[in-house]
């Protein structure tokens, strides 16, 4: 690009630029076997809360599983392997009887290169973002719904994470003002959640 900074050629010559590109590639789930078996399918193989298809006794986790999440009233289906291995222990225990319902917030991070990031919480394309931009690499976002954090991440800001999670699990009501002032503590905000 001859333009400075992360941008988009256009197929009519022009450059899109931005402070930051994110270029994502989603996945879809292999669910031939579920399919052939009867299994209901939706956007992956779908499960209850306690991770268990319309079959008894069959489970399915992981980035294939379109479960039913308690919190959100709504099927979540996450390609994260963090994900995938906590799902993995509830259908395992619910397989020997224990009836626990998947009910964590949903969690995913990544590494590129010198960006790393961390979101929990679940957002609609809706929801008004807050930005506390804290350097060149470094920035947290906040997601809200009716006044209150549905979602939250940090780039680059790796002692947020705690009290984003307090923040998001909460669903707390916090003034825009103070999402975005880099002088206002974090923990002071979870702390008031």
């Amino acid at each position: 690009l001859a333009e400075p900074g992360p941008g988009l050629r256009l197929a009519d010559g022009s450059v899109a630029t931005a402070d930051l590109v994110v270029v994502g590639f989603g996945a879809t789930p292999r669910t031939e076997l579920a399919e052939r078996a009867g299994l209901p399918v939706a956007d992956g193989i779908v499960v209850d809360e306690r991770l268990e298809t319309a079959v008894e006794g069959v489970f399915a986790a992981g980035d294939v599983a379109s479960a039913w999440h308690p919190r959100y009233g709504e099927r979540v289906r996450s390609e994260h392997w963090e994900n995938a291995r906590r799902q993995g222990r509830t259908a395992a225990a619910n397989l020997l009887g224990r009836g626990d319902a998947y009910a964590r917030i949903p969690y995913f991070f990544s590494d590129q290169f010198d960006l790393g990031m961390e979101l929990v919480g679940r957002f609609a394309a809706s929801d008004e973002v807050v930005v506390r931009r804290l350097s060149d690499d470094a920035f947290l976002a906040f997601w809200l719904r009716d006044e209150r954090l549905t979602a939250a991440m940090h780039a680059n800001v790796w002692e947020a994470k705690k009290a984003l999670d307090r923040l998001v699990a909460e669903g707390a009501q916090v003034d825009r003002a103070l999402l975005a002032d880099p002088g206002v503590p974090l923990v002071e905000l979870a702390a008031a959640a």
